[in-house]
């Protein structure tokens, strides 16, 4: 049996994204379609990759095994103070 590798997550806390895909005019643009961003796990980066979709103000991100793949978490990205972070929420 094989274990889980991926890195633990905090349901709810907003992680910084450190890198994502180029966007258009509004910040939360390059989160849209199957795509891939970077967040700081306290020093640490996490890969996300997956597929964004438009929720109000927000970004709904599946992140998957791989693009096209099995569901793995759901995030809210949101635009704070300037700055770009990621929730993992309990929602699927």
């Amino acid at each position: 049996m094989t274990g889980d590798i991926r890195q633990p997550v905090i349901s709810g806390l907003p992680y910084p994204v450190t890198s994502s895909a180029a966007g258009g005019q509004d910040a939360l643009d390059g989160f849209l379609g199957d795509t891939e961003f970077t967040i700081d796990l306290g020093g640490d980066p996490l890969l996300v990759r997956g597929h964004g979709s438009r929720l109000a103000e927000m970004v709904r991100f599946h992140e998957k095994d791989h693009i096209g793949g099995k569901d793995v978490r759901v995030w809210h990205i949101t635009v704070r103070d300037g700055g770009v972070v990621a929730e993992h929420i309990a929602a699927f």
